[in-house]
């Protein structure tokens, strides 16, 4: 059933896009892309993050079809057109990538390197952000969702990796860091055992922002700012801006909320920071007057992409990245 439905969407996601040429031509507005990894199928962080990650041939095909189809600019000349108006007559595409995962950074560069790496800065000294740590060890040792939902206060295990990771995530930073401890302990898991080079090092942002990439912050240790203590959140943002601007010369202007997660009080935080434009997880165009510190992005992986023959589609993606797939879904429940 779910290859005919994936056929089925391929047909219809073929028939829209040829019929409607408007879909593509009548965009205005920047359209700002959240990327997270770039890595081949069969590699491990491919078989542990599917919706993180997108293939480098798919990724290719991406690029060229964007540069094909839009003006391919970077975030500072998006903030400079959304502040001047001049938004509104652009068919824009900022490609942006969260946490600062090193096959993002090496495609990227070798797509034309005009995109933004939003780096997490606990990963420059080589620790794997919390949600990594947590996924790897679970998948490895998946009766410890038992325990941990114990920990946690539930009666039942969690089900699957996934489902216990959304529950870590409305917990502050520290206490998440304090079950790492305990249920590690418990599995004799050891450290040096998690994977290296998965994230860009101390030289890669370096050699990042002398070819051509923005680097933008997304906080030290990736904790939801919501959850957090004031004092706690203002240090996690204006610390990883203090780390980068340090290491590559460079000001920092731009942010990423961990998983999108903001409020009133979190904006205001990165404002006092000193940031200039901060981007949600909220999908969409964006036109001048938008709220520079509550940008819309639009998420991209591999499955949203690819035909039912796990081939790339341009048809799925400039329906999902312009919002016309959402809007063919909800007229047809058979999608899924």
């Amino acid at each position: 059933m779910s290859r005919l439905r994936a056929f089925i969407k391929s047909l219809i996601a073929e028939f829209v896009y040829h019929r409607r040429a408007e879909i593509v031509q009548g965009c205005h507005g920047i359209l700002i892309l959240m990327y997270h990894e770039v890595a081949p199928s069969k590699d491990a962080r491919f078989r542990l993050f599917p919706v993180l990650c997108t293939t480098p041939e798919t990724f290719r095909q991406q690029m060229e079809w964007l540069q094909r189809h839009f003006e391919v600019i970077s975030m500072d000349e998006a903030e400079k057109r959304l502040r001047d108006g001049s938004a509104k007559d652009s068919r824009a595409v900022v490609v942006t990538s969260d946490d600062g995962w090193a096959g993002f950074y090496q495609h990227a560069v070798s797509s034309g390197g005009r995109a933004t790496v939003y780096v997490a800065t606990c990963v420059l000294g080589g620790q794997l952000p919390w949600y990594v740590r947590w996924r790897i060890l679970l998948k490895e040792h998946p009766y410890l969702l038992k325990p941990l939902a114990h920990e946690l206060g539930e009666f039942e295990p969690f089900p699957n990796a996934d489902t216990a990771i959304s529950r870590l995530k409305l917990l502050d930073i520290a206490r998440i860091e304090q079950l790492w401890k305990s249920i590690a302990k418990e599995s004799n898991f050891q450290s040096e055992r998690l994977p290296e080079g998965w994230f860009m090092s101390r030289e890669q942002v370096r050699q990042a922002v002398e070819q051509g990439v923005t680097i933008g912050a997304h906080t030290v240790n990736h904790p939801q700012l919501t959850h957090e203590l004031p004092d706690i959140a203002l240090e996690e943002v204006k610390e990883s801006k203090r780390i980068l601007e340090s290491l590559t010369a460079q000001p920092v202007m731009h942010f990423a909320y961990p998983n999108g997660d903001h409020n009133d009080k979190v904006v205001q935080l990165v404002k006092e920071a000193g940031y200039s434009t901060a981007v949600t997880t909220l999908p969409g165009w964006n036109l001048p007057g938008e709220d520079p510190y509550r940008l819309k992005r639009v998420d991209v992986h591999e499955a949203a992409c690819v035909d039912h023959r796990g081939r790339f589609s341009e048809a799925r993606f400039a329906l999902w990245i312009t919002g016309e797939w959402a809007r063919v879904k909800s007229r047809l429940r058979v999608l899924g």
